[in-house]
């Protein structure tokens, strides 16, 4: 079975589109991830921040794209952020109600207790619906030791 990064390189090849394989994520770093959700993915990487004291930087960066394959389906990404009585909530960072791709990019704070946070992918017939987090997939990034 062939991933959704694959099959997205080989419906557009077979487009005519031209693919710079230098935009790929590496895809044998720990650092990556790939979430695939009927008709959508996103891929990017998530990666930890260095900062000097002038500049503070948040120490999660998260960067990728978001693909939907489908006319009637809108898809999000997401990240978790903590919310009101350290329950998380989900803050979105883009959304494609059309065939296509777009970039999404995020600066976050570790959540309650160290922990990085979570990146999910929504499908719904609006935004708003996919925004409600039904049919997901989530990316939980590995813990640090």
């Amino acid at each position: 079975m062939k991933s959704f990064f694959a099959r997205t390189l080989s419906i557009l090849a077979g487009a005519g589109t031209v693919v710079a394989l230098a935009a790929t994520p590496a895809l044998a770093a720990d650092n990556t991830f790939e979430l695939a959700v009927g008709k959508a993915g996103a891929y990017g990487t998530y990666d930890r921040m260095m900062s000097i004291p002038e500049r503070p930087v948040p120490p999660i960066a998260v960067n990728g794209t978001l693909a939907v394959n489908s006319r009637n389906r809108c898809a999000v990404v997401q990240i978790a952020y903590n919310g009101p009585a350290d329950g998380i909530e989900w803050r979105t960072l883009n959304s494609l109600c059309r065939p296509g791709k777009t970039n999404f990019a995020a600066r976050s704070e570790f959540l309650w207790g160290g922990g990085r946070p979570e990146v999910r992918l929504c499908t719904g017939t609006t935004v708003a619906r996919a925004e409600q987090g039904r049919n997901c997939d989530v990316f939980t990034p590995a813990a640090d030791l």
